[in-house]
């Protein structure tokens, strides 16, 4: 019995620090951020977007995509708000002859929006994230970039919690047969 207790104790820890192993590989390697001229601008202004360390000529995509408003979304599974982000242009550029590229993008709506650029060839990837506030419109200016949002994540989230749940039970229901078959069989 204590054998077979140990060997369940141990599957229920392998799945639930896989679960955590998964998660983590999944959000690397990080992207690398990228500048912007502006990490705070106002609606309808046009941001400068740039990064390096691309294959010199390389054809490099850019997403824009647009963090839209918390939403609930219903049968999902999950208890609370999920963001929904909105891919709202997409468009190639050339990487110069030192790897480097910048291009400008104007961003409408007041919210948040994620510019990636992704090399065709190489793969690499570089990352912005730059706020549309409409209290900007008034003239306030903000310089630099801001990249704090760009940075890997490393914590618990709730699909590790889930899978350590799931093995948790998963290592219950074995003691528990195991116990039943003894006792039926003494």
């Amino acid at each position: 019995m204590k054998k077979t207790a140990s060997a369940l104790v141990l599957a229920g820890s392998l799945a639930f620090f896989g679960a955590g192993a998964a998660n983590a590989v999944e959000n690397y390697p990080a992207p690398v951020p990228g500048g912007v001229s502006d990490a705070t601008v106002a609606p309808g202004a046009t941001v400068s977007f740039s990064g390096t360390g691309f294959t010199p000529g390389e054809a490099i995509r850019i997403d824009v995509d647009y963090d839209n408003a918390p939403v609930v979304v219903p049968g999902a599974g999950v208890n609370g708000v999920i963001i929904l982000a909105e891919l709202i242009n997409t468009f190639t550029t050339n990487a110069d002859a030192q790897g480097g590229f910048s291009t400008d993008i104007t961003l409408g709506e007041a919210g948040t929006y994620t510019l990636t650029a992704t090399g065709l060839e190489s793969g690499k990837v570089v990352t912005a994230v730059v706020s549309v506030d409409p209290s900007f419109a008034e003239g306030a200016s903000s310089g630099g970039s801001d990249n704090d949002g760009d940075l890997a994540d490393t914590g618990a989230d709730s699909a590790m919690l889930l899978w350590g749940a799931a093995g948790i039970v998963a290592v219950g229901a074995g003691v528990a047969s195991v116990a039943v078959a003894r006792r039926k069989n003494a």
